[in-house]
């Protein structure tokens, strides 16, 4: 089983990472006669200052970062226009997670090859595992779940030689898996159940290698029904063994995914910036066909519908939020999902420049409601490729 974590799980965990803002406005002159104080400006460049040094620490470095605060400078301009309140209001907010997104973006296929060497009946076996795997994500049928299963099938193929003086065996064997987890969302945070695995493993015996002469026919005649009797047993080890590895190395790989979505989606930060803190509100959640949708509200509350437009919309990640945010919970809304576009440039073609990979994280007012796209540019490389797995069906 792979060890390469990274390798498995980055274009999901990859799909969930953050970016930023910061906004200027002109503030009041301070009051005569008073000790000089921060204009509305300054005050929130400081606020936001902090978010972006947050968010971009381990995450953006050199060009890709003075670039970000640049965009994020001109986005908030204007985006924020006009008289604004810090002290949050009750309000709605939606968020909606393209499941074809996320589906088309799992995980790229596995190789992988490690040693063998371990004593199994008296014998000394040691070769090379050569595992090779898909991960792969599958949705809920019933498209009113809100919860997929992360796979990983695959085969692992040994090539060894088992060593018990005069004799040495030469085997291969060839497992198969699919190991399978839950993966669902309850509004709030993601949460995984247990995972399982099926799999079959079978052997053959490629050669043996004995002393010459009538010693050596000796020695074959007696250890070829020797082998033949321990290879059911053999065999069940070897499934055994396999199965652990796959499940151990899988169950790691799982629990840090869902550990990256809670972690580096801004979903609790966004809702703690927007909901005012003083309600009782759970998180609800709600699934179609092509969206998780999540909205935070009092307990017997329902997912506001948006507007007719957003069937228009595609982007990967939509936040939604009906009227405009106060000045300074904007400047942070805007800048944590910020991190999360620029988080998406490896699902971008090589070519597209910098300005064009985060141009489309400004706000926008559709209705009553405050917009941000996030990956909104990778829509017609998303069509696209969907064409070509039509064509290719």
């Amino acid at each position: 089983m792979p060890t390469n974590r990274p390798a498995i799980f980055a274009s999901l965990a990859a799909m969930l990472i953050l970016s930023l803002p910061l906004e200027t406005m002109a503030g009041d002159p301070p009051p005569p006669q008073e000790a000089p104080q921060k204009t509305s400006n300054a005050r929130l460049a400081d606020t936001v200052k902090d978010a972006v040094k947050d968010a971009l620490d381990g995450t953006l470095k050199d060009k890709v970062t003075e670039t970000l605060k640049d965009k994020v400078t001109e986005t908030l301009t204007g985006a924020l226009t006009g008289p604004s309140d810090d002290d949050s209001k009750e309000t709605a907010v939606v968020l909606r997670i393209s499941k074809e997104f996320v589906r088309q973006h799992a995980a790229p296929a596995v190789e992988h090859v490690s040693p063998v060497d371990k004593y199994l009946f008296g014998s000394r076996v040691t070769g090379t595992a050569f595992t090779r795997g898909q991960p792969s994500l599958t949705m809920a049928t019933d498209h009113s779940k809100s919860e997929f299963t992360l796979h990983f099938k695959g085969t692992t193929t040994t090539r060894t030689v088992a060593v018990k003086p005069p004799v040495k065996a030469y085997n291969t064997g060839a497992a198969v898996f699919d190991v399978h987890r839950q993966i669902s969302f309850d509004g709030m945070q993601f949460s995984e159940g247990p995972e399982s695995i099926e799999a079959s493993y079978s052997s053959k015996l490629d050669g043996l290698s004995t002393p010459p002469g009538l010693r050596g026919r000796i020695v074959r005649r007696l250890a070829l029904p020797q082998i033949e009797a321990l290879k059911p047993k053999a065999d069940a080890v070897a499934l055994a063994d396999t199965k652990a590895n796959v499940l151990e190395a899988f169950g790691k790989h799982s629990d840090e995914l869902v550990s990256n979505l809670n972690a580096r989606l801004p979903w609790k930060q966004t809702v703690s910036l927007l909901m005012p803190q003083q309600t009782q509100w759970v998180g609800h959640f709600a699934s179609t066909k092509d969206w998780i949708l999540a909205s935070p509200g009092p307990k017997d509350a329902e997912i506001p519908q948006l507007p007719e437009e957003s069937a228009r919309m595609q982007a990967p990640i939509e936040l939604w939020v009906q009227g405009k945010p106060g000045e300074v919970p904007a400047a942070k809304v805007v800048a944590i999902w910020s991190v999360v576009h620029v988080g998406l440039n490896q699902f971008r073609t090589p070519s597209a420049s910098v300005a064009k990979r985060i141009q489309d994280i400004e706000p926008v007012m559709i209705d009553d409601w405050w917009v941000i796209h996030v990956g909104a540019d990778l829509i017609d490389e998303l069509t696209d490729q969907l064409k070509q797995d039509e064509k290719g069906s």
